[in-house]
Formats: C-alpha cells, sequence, structure tokens
C-alpha cells in the first residue's frame, strides 16, 4: 500500500534561532487542520536550535529535520522545495506565530479556487516579547491587485504567510540568489506570470519585530533587488527582453556599463548599479573619502528623482553624510543642495540632527 503524502509541507528554515523557533515550532503543530509535514531547514546554527529542534521532532513525527552548513535563506528555501512531498507548501519563518485556523483557512481557500496559485493573510505586528503593536497589515488582496503591485516592486503577499502551489513555485523557477534581500519578491512576480496570487483579509500571523533582523547591509541589498525587479519588470511588460537572463549570481554593485552582465541593459540599469555602488560605500562599506566629488554630486540629483531607494529616512542618511564630507571638502555648493534635500524630505529631522548622519 503506497504510503499516503501530506496535504501540507511546511518550510522552514531557521538559523541561530534559539530564542524564538520553539514557539514558532508550536505554533504550527497546534494546528486545527493536522494534515501536514514539518520541514525544519536548520541552516548551519551553533546555538541551541539544533537540540530544540530533536526534542520536538521525537515529540511528534510530523516534524522533519534538514541539517546542513550554513548556506543562506535562498538555497535552503529551495531544498524545503524540492524535500517537499506535499502540493501545497506553507512558508514560516522561525520567529512569527501562525494563529491555529491559518492553515484552514488557506486550505479551504485553495480548494475552493483552483485557479489561485497562492494565498497570503494579513499578520499582526508584534515586539520582541509577542506583545501587539497596534500595527497590523491591511493590504489588497484581488489577483488583479496583487499583480499590479508586483510589478511596481510592492510585494503585496506576506512571505511567512503564504501557501502556494508547489507546482506554481517550481514551474515559475522556485527562488533566485540574484534577488537576494527579494528573493519572495522575485518569485511572486514570476508566478503572477503564470497563475493568480490573492489575499485574505484574515489576520492569520503574529510577525515578530526584533533587534537582529535588519542590517544597513541587508537594507541596502533588499532595496536593490527590489529596485533592479521594477526595472525588470518595466522592461517585460513592455515587451523587451528580461536584461538580467543569464545571471548566475549574486548581482555586484562594481558591476558598470563595461562588465559583461551589463553590456546590453538599457542605461537606468546602468545607472541604478552606480547609485547603490555609491549608496553601499557611504553607508555599509569603504566610506565616503574615496569617492569623487561629481559622483556625490550625481547620487543626491538621483536621489531627488526618487527613482529608487523608497526609504526615506534612509535617503536623509545619506544627505547629511554628504552634507558633512561636502563641508569637510569645502564644496558649498554641493553642501547646500544636500541641505536642501535633507530640509525637503524631512526638515525637523534635519535641524534635530545638525545635518549629521545619525
Amino acid at each position: 500500500m503506497a504510503e499516503k503524502l501530506p496535504e501540507i509541507s511546511v518550510v522552514l528554515p531557521v538559523y541561530n534561532g534559539e530564542k524564538y523557533i520553539e514557539a514558532a515550532l508550536i505554533s504550527i503543530l497546534e494546528q486545527d487542520f493536522t494534515d501536514f509535514e514539518l520541514l525544519v531547514i536548520n541552516d548551519g546554527s551553533v546555538d541551541g536550535t539544533q537540540a530544540i529542534l530533536e526534542r520536538l521532532a521525537a515529540q511528534d513525527d510530523r516534524v522533519r529535520i534538514l541539517a546542513r552548513d550554513n548556506g543562506g535563506l535562498v538555497s535552503a528555501l529551495n531544498w524545503g522545495l524540492e524535500e517537499a512531498r506535499a502540493p501545497l507548501i506553507a512558508r514560516m519563518d522561525a520567529d512569527d506565530i501562525s494563529y491555529p485556523n491559518r492553515f484552514s483557512r488557506q486550505w479551504q481557500f485553495l480548494k475552493d479556487n483552483p485557479d489561485v496559485g497562492l494565498v497570503f493573510a494579513q499578520m499582526n505586528k508584534v515586539d520582541a516579547q509577542g506583545k501587539s503593536i497596534g500595527k497590523v497589515t491591511n493590504t489588497r488582496t484581488s489577483p488583479q491587485d496583487v499583480a499590479a503591485a508586483l510589478s511596481k516592486g510592492n510585494c503585496l503577499p506576506h512571505h511567512p504567510t503564504v501557501m502556494a502551489r508547489r507546482s506554481e513555485m517550481l514551474g515559475a523557477g522556485g527562488y533566485r540568489d540574484v534577488f537576494k534581500g527579494a528573493e519572495d519578491l522575485d518569485l511572486w512576480y514570476r508566478m503572477s506570470k503564470r497563475t493568480k496570487l490573492a489575499g485574505l483579509a484574515d489576520v492569520l500571523l503574529d510577525y515578530r519585530l526584533h533587534e537582529g533582523q535588519v542590517t544597513q547591509t541587508s537594507i541596502v541589498r533588499q532595496r536593490f533587488s527590489q529596485d533592479l525587479i521594477i526595472l525588470i519588470a518595466t522592461e517585460l511588460e513592455a515587451g523587451r527582453d528580461d536584461p538580467s537572463k543569464g545571471w548566475d549570481c549574486v548581482p555586484s554593485f562594481d558591476w558598470t556599463a563595461t562588465s559583461p552582465q551589463l553590456r546590453a541593459a538599457p542605461e537606468n540599469m546602468v545607472a541604478l548599479f552606480r547609485y547603490y555602488h555609491l549608496i553601499d560605500c557611504i553607508l555599509t562599506h569603504t566610506g565616503i573619502k574615496d569617492l569623487a566629488s561629481e559622483d556625490l554630486d550625481a547620487l543626491i540629483d538621483g536621489l531627488k528623482r526618487k527613482s529608487f531607494f523608497g526609504s526615506a529616512k534612509v535617503r536623509q542618511v545619506l544627505a547629511h553624510h554628504i552634507v558633512q564630507e561636502a563641508k569637510r571638502r569645502g564644496l558649498r555648493g554641493l553642501a547646500l543642495k544636500a541641505m536642501l534635500f535633507a530640509l525637503k524630505t524631512n526638515p525637523s529631522r534635519a535641524l534635530r540632527y545638525g545635518f549629521k548622519p545619525f
């Protein structure tokens, strides 16, 4: 007699998650829909994560542990997709809490809507201790709205709330490391060209906010990937070729118009790489002192056009860096331009910090 396969495979990557992983797993194991397997990909944790996983797996045979050396989120997610035995994939993160009726609501929705390949839910944001901070997502849910938002770089499907058909995820190519930091936006956009993506108005997950989730480096990479996806979507929507076709690695901010990967790229994509090279140097890498003055001037002009890096706070941080560097170099015109940009972005913040980085 053939083995009965589960209805849902839960894919949950974790790296050094001992603080919250047990609560996350228990919230899955206590679902009112019980026909699932829980694939926990331990991505090289060096804390007590593995011991917690083994203890819970010994108590519930639905838990399957996939352990390996650290390889990063994208490859961990793809490994989970490969190992999954169910036709439906439920995503879950190691620090969130799924509500008991999450799987039953999403499973029923996909059963009732066979033309929908992915369904997500709304989230309640909580602090590190699990206390609600009074912010609940209220994103649009219709397939038309979701597809339109994705093409503009707005990732409506909240990743840890997603349940999707495995065939559609694999058919779209799975997660891609090329778009590290926005690998979910990239996959959802490609899936939206194959199937419908929809949302529920129900709040079905507590999304935990805590220190260590986001670093300056990860913010820069995430924003870059998001802006890159928007440019690629624009090219595809216009009937042109995908400029990233053939890329097989995470793009480097050092790529220029002469790099093989960008020789056929449109001008705005080449400019995007230039801007992010400067942003990376200022915020996370070599610093601002070695950058040419004309590059700093060009960055302020680019920020003023609002065509990239949507975070107003970080845009202002960049302007404050340029103000101070321009003053150090005696470039009054550049300093004034950066100060005016900072004032226009947020005058109270600019004056409060005296145009100094914060």
